[in-house]
């Protein structure tokens, strides 16, 4: 028996000290050349356009994304007629139109860039924005006394509205709070949208999210194309990949950025031709 409780002991022991001897790895990934990463949302307001151009970084860098300085960006219309040049701001580190510029509804354009001896070119159209009639909110008690369910406590916010296209259309909707962007990765989740789910005539829509009396709360729905739709959709698929074994393997979103030159060399990022909408309220406890 004493024999018997030695043993027990002894593997009691190893099993304390195997957890105490935890060796560090390093895992050797491979360093890979630097990727161009473009990110842009060209609008159909009157502004100073602009788009960012940095460089990728490898795993291990902490040093933060390095802007690219040394590129030619051209905007053009369908035809290939240049509308304006772009110009590297160094204030903040953006490439800039010239001049204020407007995109027009129902038009298409072509961005193009040059760099490193290579062009890319991003295409996309101005779509027609849904209308946005009317914007409310309901507390959880009148949602409650409505028969419908309240998920949490505080203010939710409602529009009405109407899609004014055929077909599927799809948008981004960006809510601020009291000039605070929400951009939680639920946030950004929820931000995507497709008609598929809401109709072309939409009443009660909710808006993602709960709010507080006082809060000063903005909307700005925003068209996109397909393309840019499908980049996003991948982008929240990878905020979501947990890395299990049921996890598909993480991969960049598909950009709709091309690599006319050199096909097998696309950058990161994407191109955004939008129109846009804007909606603003106060929520105000109701005596």
């Amino acid at each position: 028996m004493k024999a018997h409780k030695n043993k027990i002991l002894s593997l009691i022991l190893a099993i304390i000290v195997s957890w105490g001897c935890q060796e560090i790895i390093d895992i050797d990934i491979p360093q890979t050349d630097p990727k161009l990463v473009i990110e842009g949302r060209l609008l159909n307001e009157r502004s100073f356009q602009s788009i960012k151009i940095s460089e990728s970084l490898n795993y291990y860098d902490t040093t933060g994304l390095e802007p690219f300085t040394d590129a030619k960006v051209s905007l053009m219309d369908a035809d290939n007629n240049l509308i304006q040049s772009f110009n590297y701001n160094p204030k903040d580190s953006l490439y800039q139109s010239n001049s204020p510029i407007e995109l027009t509804v129902g038009s298409s354009y072509t961005l193009q860039i040059e760099v490193n001896d290579e062009i890319l070119e991003a295409k996309g159209s101005i779509l027609e924005n849904a209308t946005l009639d009317t914007l409310y909110y309901l507390s959880a008690e009148e949602l409650e006394s409505l028969g419908q369910p309240a998920f949490g406590d505080g203010y939710f916010l409602f529009v009405d509205g109407q899609l004014n296209n055929e077909g599927i259309e799809y948008f981004k909707l960006d809510v601020t709070v009291n000039d605070t962007l929400r951009n939680s990765r639920g946030d950004f989740s929820n931000s995507v949208l497709t008609s598929e789910f809401f109709g072309k005539q939409f009443q009660a829509l909710p808006v993602p999210g709960s709010f507080e009396d006082q809060d000063s709360v903005g909307l700005e729905l925003y068209t996109l194309n397909e393309d840019v739709y499908q980049y996003y959709v991948e982008f929240i698929n990878l905020l979501f990949n947990d890395g299990g074994v049921f996890s598909p393997p993480p991969v960049n979103p598909s950009t709709n950025i091309k690599n006319l030159t050199n096909p097998e060399n696309e950058p990161l990022g994407y191109i955004q031709f939008s129109s846009v909408q804007r909606k603003s309220i106060l929520v105000k406890k109701r005596e």
